[in-house]
């Protein structure tokens, strides 16, 4: 009798990326956190996501491009999530265009607007490689 091969759950989202408004107590400036993080959690070491940021506070644009994972540089293996986090100290309350994209193919388009008191996503695309959180979801 053979026994069935087991296969591992089909992810909707490869990736997450959680928005949210902070502060930095040295700067004592306020930020807006894009904490981009995987969906699949490693085993043996902590990876860090690849991500080029382009940053336009003039047009309102912001472009992340995934570029994949790399491997830390700890002698210590710890289990977890990939990570990357970026901090935009330029912001401004407004509506800001967000482009997410995989190695420059996979382009997603968001809007999300900030106000004094959340983040909303005003644009969420049905068809998309990331989940993306806002304070406002």
């Amino acid at each position: 009798m053979r026994t069935r091969a087991v296969r591992p759950d089909k992810l909707d989202f490869e990736y997450e990326l959680n928005i949210s408004r902070s502060h930095d107590d040295i700067l004592k400036k306020d930020f807006i956190l894009f904490e981009f993080r995987t969906k699949k959690i490693f085993e043996n070491f902590a990876y860090r996501i690849n991500v080029i940021p382009e940053i336009d506070p003039e047009k309102k644009e912001l472009e992340f491009n995934i570029e994949g994972l790399s491997a830390p540089r700890l002698d210590i293996s710890k289990a977890g999530h990939a990570i990357y986090e970026y901090k935009f100290f330029e912001f401004k309350n407004i509506e800001y265009d967000l482009k997410l994209m995989k190695y420059k193919k996979s382009k997603t388009l968001f809007k999300f607007k900030i106000s004094p008191k959340n983040i909303k996503l005003t644009l969420d695309p049905p068809k998309k490689f990331i989940k993306v959180f806002t304070e406002g979801n």
